[in-house]
C-alpha cells in the first residue's frame, strides 16, 4: 500500500531493500502498527510474473549487476 509521511515524523521506520531481511522486517513492524517505508532499487513484479521454477526464477529475479558482487555466484 502506498502512503506518504511527514519527513519530520520520527515514528516512521525506513528500510533499505525489500529482500528476505528487509521484506520480513517491514512486514513484522507493520503488523505491530509501526509506519514503515521500504525503498527498493529492483524492478517491481506482480504475482502473475513469477515463474514456478527455481533456476528460471533466479534468472528473472536476481540482481546480477556487476557493481554488487564479484566472482562466481557470490552473495552480495
Amino acid at each position: 500500500m502506498a502512503a506518504s509521511f511527514d519527513l519530520k515524523n520520527d515514528g516512521v521506520v525506513v528500510i533499505i531493500g525489500s529482500g528476505a531481511g528487509g521484506g520480513t522486517l517491514g512486514n513484522e513492524l507493520a503488523q505491530k502498527g509501526i509506519d514503515v517505508v521500504i525503498l527498493e532499487a529492483g524492478a517491481r513484479h506482480e504475482y502473475e510474473d513469477f515463474i514456478n521454477d527455481e533456476w528460471d526464477s533466479f534468472a528473472q529475479l536476481a540482481w546480477k549487476d556487476k557493481r554488487t558482487t564479484s566472482g562466481d555466484w557470490r552473495v552480495a
